[in-house]
């Protein structure tokens, strides 16, 4: 029975590179009177188009759901629209959460979306599911969780008395420091008396050997109940990149287990750092490491630093010429195998592959590809999804903004790059939406220095960045 699914809409609009994105999730819960499904849809806002008709500028969408029984009849819709001005933040994504009461069956969800702005284009989606919730011993979907707090109010977002903006997502990049998930267990008083103890245990176990991830385990006792709503959360800090399932498991006094439920998970994680005195005990015999000619030995740890620790990078800059080659191959082999322990060499070669790609893109007569701002920035977060190039402006230096719709746990940041000297074909970093970049409140200003040297923006002469034929403004908020 499949418990989670994530899909990625698109829409093209004619010949436009605009795409409408979002992600849709479901998840099944009972009551005590019927079962019911919440959907989740996130729309990232960097990708709807702006109400140009207006002083206001808006962006917006309108989205049906209906679902289907298996003759073809609908038996229940909900047609709405969400719209978000200027005022309300047009760079926040949209996360929608709607509930449909469904007896037990087969059903069709059929989802269309459509932007305000360009509402001849829809995309429509379609996903079968089953719910059979009976009176036996049961666990819901599990719902992963961005954040949570108590809510007396009784929103539309609410369970149980607390407030849960969904995660719509089994991905777990290295911002997250915690996995928070909510559940519910029905009907085990039918099997253990109301009041009487049961135990339940929650853990994070590798997918590849079904083992406990070290200490990620908790085993309580519950009261048994017609209804038990759970809330937890694990802090993974220390969980390393891998393949996960967070199992949850029901036990009676006799440590027979009753039943359990699975939700499989990934997660990328820096925290395995190299320690330079350790590297001695790595075995790299037969690896691919092992395989390396020696002459590449040093271009192949110095690639690494756009994705390398604090650890990491002060091996690669303070001991790269004072290890021998040995350790250098003990070095690249534990580093891909801190970030993918079951395929290090696999990671190596994708990596390795794009380290060509930059060269071939961003590299200048001083500087390998990786060594530029756009080269580092590309490896370390995948291409992005929109490049505006503006190498001739007349009022700017030539610039490109890189586009990203998620980054980690972000989503919507924007990167400028531009080319003070000219001529290098070297664009660096001007500013960036994404914490821990760099950030430069006054980039337009330094843009468009070309223009304005002293850079006296406040000058009518030399004045602001708004000169005859930039556009920067605009496709840096609409890109």
């Amino acid at each position: 029975m499949k418990i989670f699914f994530t899909i990625i809409i698109s829409l093209i609009f004619g010949n436009s590179i605009s795409q409408l994105e979002a992600i849709f999730d479901f998840k099944r819960f009972n009551t005590s009177s019927t079962p019911y499904i919440e959907t989740y849809l996130q729309i990232y806002s960097s990708s709807l188009l702006f109400n140009s008709d207006t002083n206001i500028k808006s962006k917006g969408v309108e989205i049906l759901q209906y679902i289907e029984d298996k003759n073809n009849n609908i038996v229940s819709h909900k047609k709405y629209k969400i719209v978000e001005d200027e005022f309300e933040g047009l760079h926040n994504d949209i996360v929608d959460l709607q509930r449909f009461p469904l007896k037990n069956g087969t059903y069709n969800i059929n989802i269309e979306i459509s932007d305000l702005n360009n509402i001849d284009n829809t995309e429509k989606h379609s996903e079968k599911v089953t719910i059979s919730y009976g009176n036996q011993l049961e666990i819901s979907d599990i719902e992963m969780l961005d954040s949570y707090w108590k809510d007396e109010k009784n929103s539309e977002l609410s369970k149980s008395g607390i407030a849960m903006i969904p995660l719509i997502s089994n991905y777990f990049s290295p911002e997250f420091d915690k996995i928070a998930y909510y559940f519910e267990i029905y009907d085990i008083d039918k099997l253990i008396d109301t009041n009487q103890y049961f135990l339940l245990t929650q853990s994070i176990r590798i997918s590849e050997t079904g083992e406990i991830a070290g200490q990620f385990n908790k085993v309580k006792k519950e009261k048994s109940a017609s209804i038990i709503p759970i809330l937890n959360s694990f802090n993974i800090e220390s969980l390393p990149t891998g393949n996960y399932v967070l199992e949850i498991e029901i036990k009676n006094s006799k440590n027979e287990v009753l039943t359990l439920k699975r939700s499989y998970f990934q997660r990328t994680s820096f925290v395995n750092n190299i320690k330079i005195d350790r590297l001695n005990s790595v075995n790299i015999k037969n690896t691919f490491a092992d395989r390396m000619n020696s002459d590449s030995l040093k271009d192949f740890m110095e690639c690494l630093t756009p994705i390398s620790s604090t650890l990491e990078l002060n091996i690669i800059d303070n001991k790269i010429e004072d290890i021998n080659d040995t350790l250098k191959r003990q070095f690249i082999y534990s580093f891909w195998y801190n970030r993918d322990p079951n395929e290090p060499e696999k990671a190596w070669m994708i990596y390795k592959k794009n380290v060509h790609k930059v060269e071939q893109l961003f590299s200048t007569k001083v500087r390998n590809g990786y060594q530029t701002d756009r080269g580092r920035i590309y490896l370390k977060y995948g291409p992005p999804n929109t490049v505006t190039d503006r190498p001739n402006e007349p009022s700017a230096y030539p610039y490109q903004i890189w586009h990203y719709y998620k980054i980690g746990r972000f989503n919507n940041k924007r990167f400028v790059f531009y080319m003070p000297d000219l001529i290098t074909n070297e664009y660096v970093i001007l500013h960036s939406t994404l914490q821990g970049e760099y950030s430069n409140n006054k980039w337009q200003a330094d843009l468009h220095k070309r223009n304005t040297p002293r850079g006296n923006i406040d000058s009518e002469q030399e004045g602001n960045f708004n000169h005859w034929g930039s556009n920067s403004n605009i496709f840096f908020n609409n890109p």
